[in-house]
């Protein structure tokens, strides 16, 4: 058997494509505690921490809060149902990105002669399809069923000033837990206010998922995971662990 490799926390953020701020919450809550520390107590990941890093990966782009994804990796389980199970999430994932890919290619077909809210149109059937019958969704749908094109442009105007603000803030490394970033914080949520009531735990889970969707992400020209990070660090800061977030 060879010498067992170790990585220091900023190697292992590079391999696995994820903030070092990202590695130190999850050992904060117990997710991913690195097998070793340095004299200096610096982390010091394994290989074998890299593979259980990856299958927190899986399970939270479909969505799994990090408890869960700590309960399902700590339970007593043989390898192959960990895999079954990998395998049922990402299916259900790429059935996802199928439905994002006929959107997406309905738009190309409709071009600039389309309407804001044709737009929104558009993905009106997969929006139903997650969130019909909850009482955002009916909450929402009664707001946009009272809004004109020019409500819509006013919409898409806030929404391009709120992307711009927020890709400036990333361009400074606006740092986040600050007084700024707590102010961008809250011109998010109020834009999603707009239409339904949203407290901050639904504001984390709502952060979450644009970094696992492409289109939410290029509307955000990328920076869905530093919107995703101020936005879990404003949780901190006011008591709600994002670890342990609940649509509620």
């Amino acid at each position: 058997m060879g010498p067992v490799s170790h990585h220091h926390i900023g190697e292992a953020a590079e391999i696995l494509h994820v903030t070092t701020r990202t590695l130190r919450h999850w050992d904060r809550i117990g997710l991913l505690v690195p097998a070793r520390r340095a004299w200096s107590d610096h982390r010091l990941y394994s290989d074998d921490d890299l593979e259980r890093a990856l299958q927190i990966l899986v399970y939270r782009a479909a969505g799994l809060p990090l408890r869960e994804i700590r309960e399902l990796l700590d339970a007593p389980v043989d390898a192959a149902a960990t895999l079954r199970r990998q395998r049922e999430i990402l299916v259900d994932r790429i059935g996802h990105l199928h439905r994002m890919v006929r959107a997406v290619d309905e738009l190309l077909e409709g071009g600039d002669t389309m309407s804001i809210n044709d737009k929104a149109d558009l993905f009106r059937d997969e929006a139903e399809e997650r969130w019909g019958g909850t009482p955002e969704w009916e909450q929402s749908q009664a707001t946009q069923s009272k809004m004109t094109d020019q409500d819509w442009e006013s919409v898409k105007r806030e929404q391009d000033e709120f992307v711009a603000l927020l890709a400036d803030a990333a361009d400074r490394r606006v740092e986040p837990g600050s007084a700024e970033a707590a102010a961008i914080v809250e011109k998010h949520r109020a834009s999603i206010g707009r239409f339904y009531a949203v407290s901050r735990e639904k504001q984390v889970l709502l952060a979450r998922m644009y970094t696992q969707d492409q289109r939410f992400d290029a509307t955000y020209r990328g920076h869905s995971a530093y919107l995703l990070a101020l936005i879990e660090a404003q949780a901190e800061e006011e008591g709600v662990d994002p670890a342990d977030v609940q649509w509620r």
